[in-house]
C-alpha cells in the first residue's frame, strides 16, 4: 500500500476508534482486518489492496455516539455505496444516504464528517490513488487515455446504477482465496471503473445542455426557493408557486437548482423531511404515524419507504436503536 493511501486509513480509523485485528468470520480472509474500539463502539472493517495504489474496503459498524472525523486528505478518487447510514460530510455539506451512489474527488484539503450514534454503517467503497488512475492507466492506453475524475463527479448522488450496485454485491459477498481472489478483484475493480466512465461521460452529455455560468439574480432567486422550502417543507409545495417565487419558468427552476444543490426539488424537499424525522424519532416519544403528518407525509407508508431509502431502515428500527441502547 502506498504510504499516502496508508496513511489516509490510519488517520481515518484512528478518528473513529478503529483498531487492527485477527481475521473475522463472515470476511473474505483475504485482507486487513479491524475492529471497533470496544469503548467506542462495535463492528469491523475489511481492507483488501488490488495493488499498491487501490483498495477495497467493506465497513459494518456502530458508533456509540456521534463521532467527529476529521483527517488531511491526499489527492484521491473513491467509489461506495452505504446499504444503512446516517450522517453528514461536513467539507462540503451534503448527507450521507443510503441507497445512492457516493463519488468522491479527494483534494489536499481537510475532509470533516459526523456519523451519527447507534445507526448501522454498512458499506463497500474502492479507492484509486493518481498514481493508478493518473500514471498507470495513461502508460497502459496513451492514445485512449481519460481521467476518470470528472465521470466519479457525474455519477455522485446517483440512485440509478444497478450495475455499479450489483459489483458491489459480487464482490462483498465473495469468499474466493488465493489467486482466484486476486484475479476477482481486479477484475471486478476494473469492472466498476470501465462503467463508471461510461456512465459519467453519458451523463456530461445530458447535462451540457450547454453549460452556463449562473447570473447573480438567478442565484439569488433559486437561494429564495430553498429558503422557503425550509421553512414549508412540511406542506404540499408546488412547483408553479416555487416558479412564481423565483420569476422563472419550472423547467428553468429545475435546471438551476439542481446546478446549484447537486439535487432536484424533490430530492431537497425529501432531504428535510428524513432529517427533521430523524430528529423527532430519536430525541422524541411522538407516535410514528404523527411524525410522519408533521414532516409532511399523509401515510405512513410514505415516510417508512422514504427513511428506509435514505437510512436503510424503518422509522421503528431507528428509533429503537437510537432510544434504547446500543444493540
Amino acid at each position: 500500500m502506498s504510504r499516502q493511501l496508508e496513511k489516509m486509513y490510519k488517520d481515518i480509523f484512528t478518528g473513529r476508534g478503529v483498531i487492527p485485528c485477527e481475521p473475522v468470520p463472515g470476511f473474505n480472509p483475504n485482507g486487513k482486518f479491524y475492529k471497533m474500539n470496544p469503548e467506542l463502539g462495535k463492528g469491523y472493517c475489511w481492507v483488501y489492496q488490488c495493488n499498491p495504489y487501490v483498495t477495497i474496503t467493506i465497513m459494518d459498524q456502530i458508533h456509540y455516539e456521534d463521532t467527529y472525523c476529521a483527517f488531511e486528505q491526499p489527492e484521491y478518487i473513491c467509489v461506495g455505496y452505504f446499504y444503512s447510514v446516517s450522517g453528514e460530510i461536513l467539507t462540503p455539506y451534503r448527507r450521507l444516504t443510503s441507497g445512492a451512489i457516493q463519488a468522491y474527488v479527494g483534494k489536499k484539503s481537510e475532509y470533516r464528517m459526523i456519523l451519527h450514534k447507534k445507526i448501522p454503517i454498512d458499506s463497500i467503497s474502492i479507492t484509486f490513488m493518481p498514481e493508478y488512475y493518473k500514471k498507470y492507466l495513461n502508460e497502459q492506453y496513451p492514445d485512449i487515455y481519460e481521467n476518470p475524475s470528472e465521470a466519479f463527479r457525474q455519477i455522485d448522488g446517483c440512485c440509478d446504477f444497478p450495475e455499479l450496485v450489483v459489483i458491489f454485491n459480487q464482490i462483498k459477498n465473495y469468499k474466493g482465496d488465493g489467486i482466484s481472489a486476486k484475479l476477482f478483484y481486479e477484475s471486478k475493480v476494473n469492472e466498476a471503473l470501465s462503467i463508471i466512465m461510461e456512465r459519467g461521460k453519458k451523463r456530461k452529455r445530458e447535462r451540457a445542455n450547454p453549460r452556463f455560468s449562473i447570473p447573480n439574480d438567478d442565484l439569488d432567486a433559486v437561494i429564495s426557493v430553498s429558503n422557503y422550502i425550509n421553512d414549508h417543507y412540511a406542506t404540499d409545495i408546488k412547483m408553479e408557486f416555487l416558479s412564481q417565487i423565483a420569476c422563472m419558468s419550472q423547467a428553468k427552476l429545475k435546471y438551476i437548482f439542481k446546478h446549484v444543490y447537486h439535487m432536484s426539488i424533490q430530492q431537497y424537499i425529501v432531504t428535510r423531511r428524513i432529517t427533521h424525522a430523524e430528529h423527532l424519532l430519536r430525541d422524541t416519544k411522538i407516535p410514528i404515524a404523527q411524525i410522519a403528518e408533521m414532516v409532511g407525509y399523509k401515510y405512513i407508508s410514505s415516510l417508512s419507504d422514504m427513511f428506509r431509502q435514505h437510512t436503510g431502515m424503518k422509522p421503528s428500527e431507528y428509533r429503537k436503536k437510537m432510544q434504547n441502547g446500543t444493540d
